[in-house]
């Protein structure tokens, strides 16, 4: 029998996962420079992988029928959304990656409704195009012609908009306790540390010699405190959570929530970094707290 937890309750860890990721941003920005994104992302995962062996070792002993499929499709959906992102941004600017990315917003309650036949009520609608006004505001692309780099980071917005409602689907029809969500999360891991890696491999044997950054550059100071605080607090503890906690609200306010990434990563690089917001940028971080406002106020007093 699954465990029933309040909304309020969900939304809240949700609100704190976020709050981790927007982190990452300060953390991995100068560590990037010195490692292959693609090395970063294998060892991340990796390094996650096996601390969810070692801490939640007595939650394998017996497996879900449908664990490792469902594992395998959704590692493979956050493969997807890590990679092309992590492509994209060698094509295009920063910001033109936050605000397509950011886009899921808008098309989580589609994808809602197409994969779930689930309805989406007004107020999530209102709360999603306000978000989407938001973003933009707050992420201030420069306006132009697409690049490739668009085109890849619009892709990896696709595999994190179905990630999102699958990841949904699969934990409110499996999902019967703790256990379960570990093993959910050990195996997505074992697939996203995979791919990063084995891609990796593929760029250092056709990249030309001494163009690649290799293995040595994990010995960097600054790599080895983003790859703690990404494969612990952003792998290890917010998706484990992300994976149990979902399920107990609807892929829309999820979304919504998790839009709060950005708002959180420029308060962050502010008070670690020095960085200020521009008046759009406060204007954009407003109009997101207002459409998760309307989404989670009308949510109260109306039932979908």
């Amino acid at each position: 029998m699954t465990q029933s937890v309040p909304r309020w309750h969900a939304e809240l860890v949700l609100v704190g996962i976020t709050l981790i990721w927007g982190g990452t941003f300060a953390i991995v920005k100068e560590a990037v420079v010195a490692i292959s994104p693609f090395l970063f992302t294998g060892v991340r995962f990796l390094l996650a992988l096996a601390l969810v062996g070692l801490v939640w070792r007595g939650s394998f002993h017996r497996w879900h029928p449908h664990t490792l499929r469902h594992g395998l499709l959704l590692g493979l959906l956050l493969s997807g959304g890590f990679l092309l992102q992590t492509l994209g941004l060698q094509y295009t600017t920063a910001s033109r990656s936050a605000f397509i990315t950011g886009a899921t917003v808008a098309l989580v309650p589609l994808f809602q409704l197409l994969l779930q036949r689930r309805p989406v009520a007004a107020w999530e609608w209102l709360g999603a195009a306000m978000t989407l006004v938001g973003l933009w505001q707050l992420s201030n692309p420069e306006l132009g012609q697409w690049n490739p780099g668009d085109l890849l980071t619009v892709a990896s917005t696709l595999f994190w908009a179905t990630y999102i409602v699958v990841l949904d689907t699969v934990t409110r029809s499996t999902v019967t306790a703790f256990n379960t969500s570990v093993q959910l999360t050990f195996v997505q891991f074992a697939v996203v540390a995979c791919a990063g890696l084995a891609t990796y491999g593929i760029v250092v044997s056709t990249a030309p010699p001494g163009t690649e950054r290799g293995l040595s550059s994990l010995l960097m100071p600054t790599v080895w405190v983003a790859l703690a605080y990404t494969a612990v607090l952003a792998s290890l503890i917010a998706m484990l959570a992300q994976t149990h906690y979902q399920r107990f609200t609807t892929p829309v306010r999820a979304t919504l929530l998790y839009s709060l990434e950005p708002v959180f990563a420029s308060a962050i690089a502010w008070g670690f970094l020095g960085e200020r917001l521009t008046q759009h940028e406060f204007v954009g971080a407003g109009l997101i707290l207002v459409g998760i406002a309307i989404a989670q106020f009308f949510g109260i007093y109306c039932r979908s």
